[in-house]
């Protein structure tokens, strides 16, 4: 069995290996590339790939902005060194602020879909399979591919469906009980959810402690906030001032106190920008479930709506692995 179809292959990339699958001619599509086909016309406009290494934070993201252009960024939660970064700049990729995400700015490379300079777009699939094999060193069993789109997620391409990322896809517990697999989970769910929908994860056994994250319908931004019922809004912390652990804990992950009215407040990561990649949100939430309380996944509850006549993204339930409330 080859490297396309048997996740236990070696990083070597030989025939029918993920890095033929990405750069070499679609069959029988005229298609330079996988990457080149399939955002293209056909696509709607906002699909998105990220193709990476789940275990490492290193991946390509492409996302197909007005039904034109493609930009693929790179991503590495460890950093790239200076070494990587000059091996992009020679793949043809550019350092640039595109406000796609709580990251910036990143390395950026671009193409319209409709190009019609084979040789050009034949160059672009080789930028992004260089990028993920040669800079951010991840091993071709290890690609995982995450596919999604304004409505949520969308089917992986037939040759890559074998490495979806989808939690239920992977394998994972029907019960989520482990801080680390809730962290991946809520990576994909966050990443994936559709705009305008929400998700808020509840802790009963701490009574109103609620993490809750809604995405915006038009701006690619996801609005962020955590109830805690110790925290005093007639006296919110600074982080500067006295603390407790977990007001401590709270401002250690990233997390500041916004005050809406006098007697209502709440912890916030703002509004950040999560079109092409959530960037920390995922570690910061379980941080924060974590912070105000809660002792394991197993106790937590959510639930998920989307606003208008669009259906409410219910396939969240298996890919959380936790109790409805």
């Amino acid at each position: 069995m080859n490297a396309a179809t048997d996740d236990s292959a070696g990083e070597q990339a030989g025939p029918g290996s993920v890095w033929d699958i990405l750069a070499s001619p679609y069959p029988d599509s005229g298609a330079t590339s996988l990457v080149t086909k399939y955002l293209d016309g056909g696509d709607a406009d906002g699909a998105r790939w990220r193709l990476g290494d789940p275990e490492t934070g290193a991946y390509v993201v492409l996302s197909k902005f007005m039904e034109r252009y493609v930009v693929a960024e790179v991503f590495d939660a460890r950093g790239l060194s200076g070494d990587q970064e000059e091996r992009l700049k020679a793949l043809g990729w550019a350092l640039e602020s595109i406000g796609t995400s709580p990251i910036t700015p990143t390395w950026t490379i671009g193409w319209r879909w409709y190009e019609s300079d084979e040789e050009f777009l034949a160059g672009r699939a080789e930028s992004v399979v260089g990028a993920l094999r040669d800079v951010l060193a991840v091993p071709e069993e290890r690609v995982r591919c995450w596919a999604w789109g304004d409505d949520g997620p969308i089917t992986a391409p037939y040759r890559l469906r074998h490495r979806d990322e989808r939690p239920s896809s992977r394998g994972a517990a029907e019960q989520c009980t482990d801080w680390d697999d809730l962290r991946r989970r809520l990576d994909w769910v966050l990443q994936t959810l559709p705009t305008d929908a929400a998700v808020l994860i509840t802790c009963p056994t701490r009574g109103t402690t609620t993490v809750q994250f809604m995405t915006h319908p038009y701006n690619g931004t996801i609005a962020t906030g955590a109830l805690d019922p110790a925290l005093d809004p007639a006296c919110p912390p600074e982080p500067d001032g006295e603390l407790t652990e977990r007001e401590r804990r709270m401002f250690e992950i990233g997390w500041r106190v916004r005050q809406h009215y006098p007697d209502v407040a709440e912890w916030t990561l703002g509004e950040p920008a999560v079109w092409a990649d959530i960037g920390p949100l995922a570690t910061q939430a379980v941080g924060a479930l974590r912070a105000l309380g809660c002792e394991s996944p197993a106790e937590l509850r959510f639930r998920t709506f989307r606003n208008g006549s669009d259906k409410d993204p219910d396939y969240l339930g298996p890919e959380l692995g936790l109790r409805p409330e």
